[in-house]
This record gives C-alpha cells, sequence and structure tokens, in this order.
C-alpha cells in the first residue's frame, strides 16, 4: 500500500497566529496535526514541541520489534513530556498545552493515536466515519446523549477540553489500528474545520478534488468562508 498525503494550513479570519501544527513524514509512515493552546505564543510553542517530539520518537524507532501503536504511545508520551517540562521550565508557558491526532502507516496497516478535540476521519467512497472521540466537554456530553449535534455547536463550553497534551506529567492517548483498502482518504484536521464543515460535506470535497494538496485547501478556504474563527488546518492521506 502506497500513502499519499498533503496539508494545507491557515490563521483564519479572527486570530493573530496560527498555534496549530502539522507534520508529514512520508519517510516514517507519520502524519499529524497539533492545535495549541495557551495564550499569547504558548500555544504555538505547544504544538511545535509536540510534532518535533513526535517525529524524534518515531525516528528512534524506525525499524524497532514494536507494533504501530507501540509506536505512537512513545510518540505522544515523548510529546507530552517535552510541552510539560518546558512549561515547568520557563514560567512563561505554565499551562500551555495542544491536541495531537496521528496516524502512522507502515505497509497493510495504520495506527491512530489522539488527545484532545482534533480529529480523524476516514473517507471511503461516498461514507464518512469519525475515527477519533473528542476529548471535550461537548464531546462528552454528545456520547451521553444529553445534548444535540445542534446544541454543541453553540454549546459555550465546546472549545474546553477534557484531556491535553503537556497540561499534566502524563496523559492517555486513544489508540486504534485500521487496515485500510485502495482508495481509502484519511483526514486529519484541528477543529477549525470541524466548527464550520460538517462530516457529511466532506466526501463530496474528497469525491469532486483528486489533487489532494487542492482538497486541503479547499476545505481550509470553506472554512474561512463562513467565519474562519479559529486557525485551520487539514491533512489527508490517500491510501493506493
Amino acid at each position: 500500500m502506497i500513502f499519499r498525503a498533503a496539508a494545507a494550513t491557515d490563521v483564519g479570519l479572527r486570530r493573530k497566529g496560527n498555534e496549530d501544527r502539522y507534520a508529514l513524514a512520508p519517510e516514517l509512515g507519520l502524519y499529524l496535526v497539533a492545535d495549541g493552546m495557551g495564550g499569547h505564543t504558548a500555544g504555538q510553542v505547544a504544538s511545535e514541541l509536540a510534532a518535533e517530539a513526535a517525529l524524534r520518537a518515531i525516528q528512534t524507532l524506525d525499524g524497532a520489534a514494536a507494533t504501530l501503536s507501540e509506536k505512537l504511545r512513545y510518540a505522544v508520551a515523548s510529546a507530552n513530556r517535552s510541552i510539560y517540562s518546558t512549561a515547568q521550565q520557563q514560567p512563561e508557558y505554565a499551562g500551555m498545552g495542544t491536541t495531537l491526532v496521528a496516524l502512522l502507516a507502515d505497509g497493510e496497516r495504520a495506527a491512530l493515536a489522539h488527545v484532545g478535540d482534533s480529529r480523524a476521519y476516514l473517507v471511503r467512497g461516498d461514507r464518512i466515519r469519525q475515527l477519533t472521540d473528542d476529548h471535550s466537554i461537548v464531546g462528552e456530553l454528545l456520547r451521553r446523549n444529553e445534548i444535540s449535534e445542534t446544541d454543541a455547536r453553540e454549546h459555550p463550553h465546546r472549545h474546553v477540553l477534557t484531556r491535553a497534551l503537556g497540561v499534566r506529567e502524563t496523559v492517555e492517548p486513544d489508540l486504534a489500528e485500521i487496515s485500510p483498502t485502495d482508495g481509502d482518504v484519511f483526514m486529519l484536521c484541528s477543529d477549525g474545520l470541524t466548527n464550520h464543515v460538517e462530516d457529511h460535506e466532506i466526501p463530496k470535497q474528497v469525491r469532486d478534488e483528486s489533487d489532494l494538496q487542492e482538497l486541503c485547501q479547499s476545505l481550509v478556504d470553506v472554512a474561512n468562508q463562513r467565519g474562519g474563527e479559529d486557525n485551520t488546518t487539514v491533512l489527508a492521506i490517500r491510501c493506493e
């Protein structure tokens, strides 16, 4: 199986800086999106630290006799440790953190790891499936069927996370392994996209745009056209 990927990111229409980061490392089979938080430049620092630490961790494990999920667990732990220790040493970064959603692919298998409310989707034909559960107050309310999807979009606490990288000394990621098929498209994105674009709209964009770079950019553009309230990052991986 060959994995082809592209990504696009934009600061949006309301923010002064872009706290999103993404990484494309096809030589390692690693693809990730991180959405930082913490105010001022702290969010940018957190997401950058997460991306760099995750890449180093996967490089260290390249060729190791470990499962894809085990490698991602190690990468998440490394990223969390990097952010947490930096915040402890530099008071101006106290409380910073980031979301992280990462895909690690090798041959016929792929694994996902995520913390926070950045998401991973699988688009297969005309269908889309959300592969991650948001670690947020609203995500918990949705899972308990206490609010509707419509209510979730307007909920005053929709951006409050229940889990993030770097906030505590340790963090537990959600992990999953998947067997992709020819034509599958994985989408990794920050909530800047999902705040404005509904899930059912994404497969049509995938079907209409064969160029992955154009696909990512077109989704970012839609988010901006609909308000662009946050930074938006989209990363697409096509399996062939």
